[in-house]
């Protein structure tokens, strides 16, 4: 298995540099997971419902695409002794993991970030909170953190399950990712509707995220002079006042690595603001600029390496 993400990960390395942009462009189960719960929540989320009816309805359908989620694994699973077995599990990789699409993304935000609107128009498909009102330094910021983000959701996390339970992790991993996309924000309309999907997201990400803080920091260092130890300790001390609060850890170790400011409040909508707390140095600021972002990038290629030795240390030890 871990020969075939290595294989994976070097053609979808060189196709992807080939591809042109694709706005908006998601792992293709995940945009079908995510446009389905979107779906189940406008069918089923009645706002004039009691909150235990809502929340048996969000479990009952975190359930019910869970259970489809593992039928489609045991359906990949099962070709793998096949002639053909081998190009369906590389193609069921092809529609969970995208790693270039966060590189296009930065990519394409940093040539545009001198025509702010259409910068924003790169990156909103991808954030849950608006952007009309942003300036070019929150654009940036907002990127960086998108980074983060995905360094875990559409590479490590997916990849993780992947060699861990095989073609279910994957596609379990998958499908709560998109459903926390679809109906997880805790706002007004889908605290109680969205409890399971945001609990099993959560469960699933902890110990993918926990190894994504460790390439994170590991790769900050090749992008500029940091104290080791001073770094290590700051993620550290962030993090575990973030609580279970996973992103909160990704977007500290990437502040840190790149001697940035990430996270603070963010309205979501007119019912819903995260006041989230301000992570990375000190002595940071988040007024951010195009080369901030360009070492995000850097860093991005760098954690890329990082997952190809952890995939080869899977293979030697013939796990």
């Amino acid at each position: 298995m871990a020969l075939l993400v290595l294989i994976f990960l070097i053609l979808h390395f060189g196709i992807g540099l080939l591809l042109p942009y694709q706005p908006g462009f998601k792992p293709y189960l995940y945009h079908w997971v995510e446009e389905a719960g979107i779906e189940i929540d406008r069918r089923l989320n009645r706002p004039e419902r009691p909150q235990s009816v809502r929340i048996v309805r969000g479990a009952a359908a975190g359930l019910v695409m869970g259970a489809l989620a593992v039928a489609v694994g045991l359906l990949v699973r099962s070709t793998a002794h096949m002639v053909y077995g081998i190009p369906v599990q590389l193609l069921f990789l092809a529609c969970c993991v995208n790693f270039m699409m966060p590189v296009k993304v930065a990519r394409q935000v940093l040539k545009d970030i001198g025509d702010l609107p259409r910068a924003k128009a790169v990156l909103q498909p991808y954030l849950r909170e608006p952007l009309e009102h942003a300036d070019g330094h929150t654009v940036i910021r907002k990127t960086i953190e998108f980074i983060a983000l995905s360094f875990n959701r559409f590479l490590l996390g997916p990849v993780f399950w992947l060699l861990a339970a095989g073609p279910v992790g994957l596609s379990l991993y998958v499908t709560y990712a998109a459903l926390q996309d679809a109906f997880g924000l805790p706002d007004k309309r889908r605290k109680y509707f969205g409890q399971f999907v945001r609990g099993a997201d959560t469960l699933m990400n902890i110990v993918p995220a926990a190894i994504s803080v460790a390439f994170i920091a590991a790769s900050g260092l090749f992008v500029r002079r940091v104290n080791p130890w001073r770094e290590t300790v700051s993620v550290l001390r962030q993090s575990s006042a973030s609580g279970l609060a996973y992103p909160n850890w990704l977007m500290s170790a990437m502040a840190n690595g790149l001697g940035v400011m990430l996270g603070g409040a963010v309205r979501y909508n007119a019912d819903y603001v995260d006041n989230g707390v301000w992570l990375g140095p000190q002595d940071a600021s988040a007024r951010l600029m195009p080369e901030d972002l360009q070492g995000g990038m850097r860093l991005q290629y760098i954690f890329l390496l990082c997952i190809s030795v952890m995939i080869s240390v899977f293979m030697i030890s013939g796990l």
